[in-house]
């Protein structure tokens, strides 16, 4: 009756179209939900057109997958949104467990030890009252069992947002970005990294490359969404940024 009460008094809205939700509902409306551009489900995780664009350089490198693909005011970037700037960590959580329970038969969790979010500078953190990749993969670990670690991997540099950044300035912002936490051990293990959006997947890579300092280590990454830009625009932004 008290839950009845409140949301009487404090009607839930769909995040992407405002409409008001049923009280079974979260966070979405069914419309909306079943309007969620999913990555196609048959994708073979391994061999897709990101792992062959960043294999050659990161050799330890499984896996490469996001459950939706984003672009503008579509129903994966509202959600994106509305998880980094109205501050709703439960919200990941539930995109987390989402993502799981979708994937669920996929392969793409097969043999993976542990998740790993990406992690925030200690100041955008603070800003935002959490992080919006641990949300996601602690949804991940709750809905799969796999344990979520983030004990491994630090910031080192807080940059500014890249939202409004040109891709080459992506490329060159995005490395350096990690190191790991002095002590830190997981050599031997499969490691699932994890992230809100992949854009040119350049800051995914520096993670990568920061994981592959542990011995005989195997690393794949999900992210709620990426961005499906042609190779042509992504392999003309990387060489630019190399200039």
């Amino acid at each position: 009756m008290l839950s009845r009460l409140l949301d009487f008094l404090f009607p839930r809205t769909c995040v992407v179209c405002d409409t008001r939700l049923a009280m079974s509902e979260q966070y979405v409306c069914p419309r909306c939900l079943m309007s969620l551009p999913l990555e196609s489900m048959s994708t073979d995780w391994e061999l897709n057109r990101h792992v062959f664009q960043w294999r050659g350089e990161h050799p330890a490198l499984c896996r490469m997958a996001a459950l939706c693909i984003y672009q503008r005011e579509n129903a994966a970037a509202h959600l994106v949104h509305a998880l980094k700037f109205e501050r709703n960590r439960e919200q990941g959580i539930w995109m987390g467990r989402l993502a799981a329970r979708k994937l669920k038969g996929s392969g793409l969790f097969d043999g993976v030890d542990a998740f790993v979010p990406l992690p925030l500078s200690r100041r955008r953190k603070h800003h935002r009252g959490f992080n919006q990749a641990e949300a996601i993969a602690r949804g991940l670990s709750l809905e799969t069992g796999i344990p979520l670690r983030t004990d491994l991997l630090v910031r080192n540099a807080d940059r500014e947002s890249q939202t409004h950044f040109r891709l080459a300035d992506r490329f060159r912002n995005g490395r350096g970005l990690f190191s790991l936490v002095e002590g830190a051990e997981a050599g031997g293990q499969h490691l699932m990294l994890v992230d809100d959006v992949l854009t040119t997947g350049a800051t995914m890579m520096s993670a990568v490359a920061a994981l592959e300092q542990f011995p005989d280590i195997r690393i794949s990454t999900f992210s709620w969404a990426w961005v499906n830009m042609s190779t042509e625009v992504w392999a003309h932004a990387r060489r630019e940024s190399e200039t």
